[in-house]
């Protein structure tokens, strides 16, 4: 008897354990081939006279088959080569169903037919995410022009994977590998174990510096040999360019831009200005003119506050020795003001937060918050590290989160989430529960986390549970990927706040070796060293989203690349970086879905600090409030915008740039 494919068959939690690489392609294919059949259909019965649960129900039983069988399959592409190039033709799959969906002239017409005055709220808040979907792929242009969007976004698709091919493979040459720990001297015992780690898993002795974030941070904080840092700081803030010796082949200018050339295509081809326009209409920001306005007033508050901690680091510098301060000792030189206010923060952190007991406190932190109960339950899995939590209230589960956390070859290194399924009652009255998954890049080994660490598993954590805590009937509305950017960061950071509350701080610490709490005070003292020079960080996170702004906004307006750089620089940075720096060609998160979109982290930051500091004065573990935050800010999902959800809980319109 032949074998079945698992994907063909009905699950509730993916059948992991089961499943085959060969299972997939075919898999994807047939549902692809059985939607378009279906979809003919009802056209065909719908297009006179729609109804929405003829016409939009039907279709999104179609989108959420595809869908729901497609991002289970995200996690294993990187688990190897050939698991990932089956995920890949699989997306393919999926994209090219999409677009056609989306240019089919005939649905778009049905879909226009319906009248929001025959519709309740939600059922409207649906149809305009439809219909703003067709416009956003071609729908309201032309033959040729719809066959010029494909032809563009097949391009961007291959550009953006190239991208990051080159960056991955810029970062592979640039590694260093160190035999000698003296040339380590300063950097933490623990991180030195992950850098041996990471040598052992090539087979090399020693130690491996790889060119990942965590990596860098660490060496400019904390490695004593100037030369090192240096030697450092220049690889990663040339990786990809041609800038790097021997790294012509990996050159990333030609490659970032075609990219800005074909998205400013492609939003003038549908009618936007520039590709800044296009992006905003997925965002909570109405015009560019609003996301100028917030970084210039950002830009001009922040300024007097790096100038200020600009001065501080060169005086305390030239006091350790240091006439001629470099990029590559801001950090250090910073960490080091840290450690002469107090006790090292880092090493303070890592003795009192494992990521197991870590995660315990603010899984008790969310229970306590928001009424729920979280706990860890038995499912397959696509490897045996991963762990899986089912969130509930009141005996009734409310869907489930995948814990992803620990660092393997292929895998990302940086912290992420990902919707898997999304919220959704059909037709019949069926609910179908959520399920996320949240990614870190943490070493299996020791698992004592840093304060910076411990913001990142809050925000990812919160990603996941607000994918689970939404109440809409309808999955278009449940989604973390339909909320825009910058509401859907607005929650991530919203939770990272918590790590700046030393009550909260205290009630998640756990004595690696005793099992005790760490004081209140000492929590303080902490904290408050965690806060010097943070204008180093603010500066960075300026830079990267101004960067990204102004190369994707009014593009073609005799500007390079390089004066777009040298302009952003001027206007962001107190303390001058390389003159030889080619970041741009580094950032990926210009190719990862949040091109013309990093602002939104600030954006969210600030809402978020606003909405924290009204939060605590009431008291940060005030389950009354929680219920409330739960209530207004996450339940709705993307029925309403954020503002609307923001002003429900605080009962005020938020601050747009919070105060210091």
């Amino acid at each position: 008897m032949p074998r079945s494919n698992p994907l063909l068959q009905p699950f509730d939690l993916f059948p992991y354990a089961s499943v085959q690489v060969g299972d997939l392609q075919p898999a994807i294919q047939q549902i692809v081939e059985e939607n378009r059949s279906a979809l003919a259909l009802i056209i065909e019965r719908e297009a006179d006279n729609p109804s929405w649960n003829g016409l939009v129900l039907a279709v999104e039983a179609l989108d959420k088959r595809l869908e729901d069988t497609f991002y289970p399959l995200v996690p294993l592409a990187f688990t190897s080569d050939e698991w990932g190039s089956a995920v890949g033709e699989c997306d393919a799959e999926r994209r090219a169903y999409r677009t056609d969906k989306y240019q089919n002239q005939e649905l778009f017409s049905a879909y226009q037919q319906l009248d929001p005055a025959d519709l309740s709220d939600e059922q409207v808040a649906v149809l305009k995410r439809i219909l703003r979907d067709f416009r956003l792929e071609g729908a309201n242009i032309d033959r040729s022009g719809r066959q010029q969007f494909t032809t563009q976004e097949t391009a961007i698709v291959g550009l953006e994977g190239e991208f990051q091919e080159k960056l991955r493979a810029a970062k592979d040459h640039l590694s260093k590998h160190i035999t000698d720990v003296e040339a380590l001297a300063g950097i933490l015992a623990a991180d030195l174990a992950d850098m041996q780690h990471k040598a052992q898993a090539r087979g090399l002795s020693g130690w491996l510096l790889t060119l990942d974030e965590p990596v860098f941070e660490t060496v400019m904080r904390y490695a004593e040999s100037r030369e090192l840092r240096k030697e450092i700081y220049l690889a990663y803030m040339t990786r990809a360019s041609d800038q790097a010796a021997g790294q012509s082949q990996h050159d990333n200018g030609p490659v970032l831009q075609a990219l800005l050339r074909l998205r400013h295509e492609k939003a003038q081809l549908l009618g936007f200005v520039d590709f800044v326009e296009l992006s905003l209409q997925t965002k909570a920001a109405q015009s560019t003119a609003e996301v100028e306005t917030f970084l210039n007033t950002l830009i001009a508050r922040e300024r007097p506050r790096l100038e200020r901690e600009a001065d501080q680091l060169r005086s305390f510098a030239r006091e350790q020795g240091c006439d001629d301060l470099q990029p590559w000792d801001y950090e250090f030189y910073a960490q080091k003001m840290r450690q002469h206010k107090g006790r090292d923060p880092d090493q303070f952190m890592r003795e009192y937060y494992s990521f197991e007991s870590a995660l315990s406190g603010l899984i008790g932190l969310v229970e306590q918050l928001y009424g729920i109960s979280i706990k860890k339950v038995e499912a397959e899995v696509w490897d045996a590290k991963v762990q899986v939590l089912q969130v509930a209230e009141a005996g009734d589960v409310l869907g489930h989160i995948y814990l992803d956390v620990f660092i393997r070859p292929g895998k990302p290194v940086w912290p992420w989430s990902l919707a898997i399924r999304n919220r959704h009652v059909d037709a019949d009255g069926t609910l179908s529960r959520p399920v996320a998954a949240l990614f870190g890049y943490y070493e299996p080994r020791g698992m004592q986390l840093g304060h910076k660490d411990l913001c990142k598993l809050f925000h990812e954590f919160h990603h996941c549970l607000h994918q689970i805590l939404m109440t809409n009937a309808h999955r278009r509305l449940n989604s973390i990927n339909e909320l825009g950017h910058d509401f859907s960061e607005f929650v991530g950071k919203l939770l990272e706040q918590w790590c700046w509350s030393a009550q909260s701080m205290q009630s998640v610490s756990t004595h690696r070796t005793s099992g005790e709490r760490a004081s209140l005070a000492e929590v303080q003292r902490w904290l408050e060293a965690r806060k010097t020079q943070q204008g180093l960080e603010k500066a960075d996170d300026l830079k990267k989203a101004l960067l990204d702004f102004e190369l994707h906004r009014g593009y073609g307006n005799d500007r390079s690349i390089e004066r777009v750089v040298a302009d952003v620089y001027a206007r962001t940075q107190v303390l001058p970086l390389a003159s030889n720096d080619r970041f741009a060609n580094g950032f990926d998160y210009m190719v990862t879905g949040y091109e013309a979109g990093f602002y939104c982290y600030l954006w969210a930051e600030e809402h978020a600090t606003d909405v924290f500091a009204w939060f605590k004065g009431q008291g940060v573990f005030d389950s009354r409030l929680g219920q409330a935050m739960r209530r207004e800010l996450l339940a709705p999902g993307a029925s309403r915008s954020m503002s609307t959800s923001i002003q429900a809980f605080i009962d005020r319109a938020q601050s747009i740039v919070s105060a210091d």
